[in-house]
């Protein structure tokens, strides 16, 4: 689940790094409000900007991402770690990881499955949108996970049926 090791001493916020598919899905599913209130900065990789924002313009998330307070955009200095881990994943997600390790900052927002495993793997504990929901529902942020699971699937984000069970499960829903 989420580290909360990591909150601001007056909040209960989170810090977290983000690639462009959870900005994506959080937009889609419009909980951009959620995300704000249970995240104190969302940290963006250079890549995941030029994704999200230059490149989809008119796209969800777009409009989201460039106006929101919370967000900060960094550059990743360990290029040669970006490329390391290009050998398997795309470069938005590797920037992501690579800025998560270089900042410090033991949240990551991934969906890509491939991509936790990897964030896992180099010590990061990483959940993707649905994970963020379960944790927004436990938070008592959002009432239930399933009608915000049924909408990404309806507009076409990629969630795997194992996974929405399990989340269900653990959120006490069902399908």
């Amino acid at each position: 689940m989420l580290n909360t090791t990591n909150k601001v001493a007056d909040t209960n916020k989170l810090i977290a790094v983000a690639d462009a598919s959870f900005v994506i899905g959080i937009s889609l599913c419009q909980q951009w409000d959620t995300l704000k209130v249970l995240v104190e900065t969302l940290i963006i990789a250079d890549k995941v900007w030029e994704e999200v924002v230059e490149e989809g313009e008119g796209r969800p998330g777009e409009k989201e991402l460039r106006q929101a307070t919370f967000v900060e955009r960094h550059t990743v200095s360990n290029t040669s770690a970006v490329t390391m881990l290009m050998a398997t994943l795309d470069k938005g997600e590797a920037e992501t990881l690579v800025l998560a390790t270089e900042l410090g900052v033991t949240n990551v927002f991934i969906d890509d499955l491939r991509g936790r495993k990897v964030a896992q793997s180099l010590g990061l504990p990483a959940v993707g949108i649905a994970g963020f929901l379960l944790f927004a529902k436990k938070k008592g942020k959002i009432k239930a996970v399933r009608p915000f699971l049924l909408q990404l699937q309806q507009k076409g984000f990629r969630l795997s049926g194992r996974l929405i069970d399990a989340v269900l499960e653990e959120a006490s829903e069902t399908l």
